[in-house]
């Protein structure tokens, strides 16, 4: 019997083509966007979890408050730096020094994110970084105005290529290219020159300030009991006081991987919510479509009705008539939806990796889109279920005088 329903309902929308395409236009748009944003964000949440999953959870950050108030010592010294050696819970403790510089090459200049590392055992310093040097080599303590750059550094940003032994100028200062790193798939990092830190300090003319403090800890040492060491040997040293009323204003603060990536993934959250709750208007707008055509075609099909009553139909035959109706329409606009939402994604990742945000791999989870298509079906057979309510209710006679 369903099989006779299914048919009755396809030659129902065979008849009204144009009405039935802009009905399930409506939801191909809901789907769509649905589909896209859902793909595009658990994509990028997916790839920065990877990211942070190379760092690994061995590692803390210390990095100096933007607002620090009117304490004293603002943000990072060197001296922090080599207290925190000191503490035997770190097998490395790294101090970087970061500024946006002008840099020249062939008669160009460019603003570039030059970042300072020590030089020392930096190999190991960078183990699991994907810090890897597609030519030249990483420095020796031996260097002094060296440079190892980006990949990007290499090929985009100046018009002409840049090669191992190239010098280029930072600051007025001329340094030589000894290294080009792998491309790392994100363009903070692909386009950011490296410098050793003590030639940096005189080149910058910033001989005791840091931008960040990198902590490797040993193997079985418990990270947040080594982060609440680091905060409290920094506060002795830089002569603070901790309080809950004076936090905020001190001139550091300690980060864990997994709190940057807990905030990250707050971040995102709320940015798919935001986007799936503006998709979700669409749908809206689909909801209304499919009500008005249904709607319509109980009033075009009125005499249809009072002959399938008058020959024995019940009101339960007539409303799966119109329901199985609803749900075609949900089901074509899930469909063309889901695949209209893939194709759409997997563009956004192929158009983020020509940005340079390669590290964004799109990722299709075939059961979310399976549920799409149910969830698009069902949604449209609720919102038909009102017109199909009232089409099963008509009496006969009346239905066949209209």
């Amino acid at each position: 019997m369903i099989k006779h329903y299914f048919f009755i309902s396809l030659k129902s929308l065979s008849h009204r083509k144009l009405r039935s395409s802009l009905t399930i236009l409506g939801i191909v748009i809901g789907i769509m966007s649905i589909v896209a944003l859902l793909t595009i964000s658990s994509s990028l949440k997916s790839s920065i979890e990877d990211q942070f999953s190379k760092i690994g959870a061995t590692r803390l950050y210390v990095f100096p408050k933007s607002n620090a108030g009117f304490v004293p010592t603002q943000g990072l010294e060197k001296k922090d730096g080599e207290t925190l050696e000191r503490l035997s819970e770190f097998k490395w403790v790294t101090p970087y020094l970061m500024q946006s510089s002008s840099v020249e090459f062939n008669s160009e200049v460019k603003k570039i994110s030059v970042l300072a590392t020590p030089t020392d055992q930096l190999e190991e310093r960078w183990k699991d970084l994907d810090f890897k040097v597609d030519k030249g080599r990483l420095f020796t303590d031996n260097d002094g105005y060296s440079a190892i750059i980006g990949k990007r550094v290499e090929d985009d940003v100046f018009k002409k290529d840049i090669r191992i032994n190239d010098n280029i100028i930072i600051e007025g200062k001329k340094f030589r290219v000894i290294g080009i790193l792998t491309e790392f798939g994100n363009p903070d990092d692909d386009n950011r020159i490296y410098v050793p830190i003590e030639t940096a300090r005189i080149a910058f003319n910033k001989p005791t300030q840091l931008s960040m403090i990198e902590l490797v800890v040993k193997p079985g040492v418990d990270i947040p009991a080594a982060a609440k060491k680091v905060e409290n040997t920094l506060l002795k040293s830089k002569g603070e006081k901790l309080s809950a009323s004076k936090k905020n204003q001190l001139s550091f603060e300690v980060i864990t991987p997994e709190q940057l990536l807990g905030q990250l993934n707050n971040v995102l959250l709320i940015i798919q919510l935001v986007l799936v709750s503006i998709a979700a208007v669409s749908l809206v707008v689909g909801v209304v479509g499919i009500m008005n055509s249904m709607y319509t075609s109980v009033l075009e099909r009125t005499r249809d009705i009072g002959v399938m009553k008058s020959v024995g139909a019940k009101r339960s035959d007539i409303l799966k008539v119109f329901l199985i109706e609803a749900g075609i329409i949900g089901l074509i606009g899930g469909v063309v939806g889901v695949i209209i939402g893939v194709a759409l994604a997997k563009l956004v990742g192929s158009a983020a990796a020509e940005s340079g945000f390669s590290f964004l791999k799109i990722k299709i989870d075939y059961f979310v889109m399976l549920l799409c298509i149910i969830f698009s079906m069902l949604f449209a057979m609720f919102s038909g279920y009102l017109p199909a309510k009232r089409a099963s209710k008509m009496e006969p006679v009346e239905a066949l005088r209209g």
